[in-house]
């Protein structure tokens, strides 16, 4: 079985807990919003013989995520991500007449279970599964190409909230996005048209990032 489909059935997993919570409301309960970001390196291949630090050396990720705490321990919800990736151009470096833009996105749907709710500090684990697109684009005066990856991933996290307010905890976490691009487009730009193209990705490859950084979460 594939590591998506495992972390799915994980996730199914954590649905079902979630039923009993259901049937009678904590009084933690509630709309839950968070914020996280941090530092994402780079491991594995785009592709067969293409590492993905030959892409980036590393990444910032801004994550929003909304959802449901049932209680003082699980959470059910949905995530965004928008990485702003330190590329590295194939052709020699960006500067000059060269720009190079890319960009990590990540949406997907996410589990977390935190333990011992009650303390100071609370660690917590999680899984999700979702959908990521790479992408980046080497411009100069006239002429430009770029590339955008795109497949589907796991999500493995862990962490730990200190609370702040009855409503507010703040912490640490760690977390690994694995997967493989099944297909990809690529962009070629000459003077004010762009020729645009879509295959496959025959050769796959496992890739992972994996981000170490601070969490904010905010129960309404």
């Amino acid at each position: 079985m594939k590591l998506p489909s495992l972390v799915a059935v994980g996730f199914v997993g954590l649905t079902l807990v979630a039923m009993p919570a259901l049937a009678q409301r904590s009084p933690d309960a509630g709309a839950e919003l968070a914020v996280r970001t941090g530092i994402a390196l780079p491991f594995g291949s785009i592709q067969s013989g293409t590492s993905l630090d030959s892409y980036a050396s590393s990444a910032v990720p801004l994550v929003i995520e909304a959802g449901y705490r049932f209680d003082s321990s699980l959470f059910l919800g949905g995530r965004f991500q928008y990485a702003f990736p330190q590329l590295k151009n194939p052709n020699g470096g960006c500067g000059g007449n060269v720009s190079c833009t890319g960009s990590v996105v990540q949406v997907g749907l996410e589990g977390t279970y935190r333990f011992v709710p009650a303390e100071t500090f609370a660690p917590w684990l999680g899984l999700g599964f979702g959908y990521e697109w790479a992408g980046a684009d080497y411009d100069a005066p006239n002429i430009g190409a770029g590339a955008t990856d795109r497949g589907f991933a796991a999500l493995v996290q862990g962490g730990g909230d200190i609370r702040v307010t009855p409503q507010l905890v703040l912490g640490p976490f760690v977390e690994a996005w694995s997967g493989r691009f099944d297909s990809a487009t690529s962009r070629v730009r000459l003077g004010n048209g762009t020729t645009e193209s879509t295959a496959d990705i025959t050769n796959t490859a496992w890739h992972t990032w994996v981000t170490v950084g601070v969490r904010g979460a905010f129960r309404i």
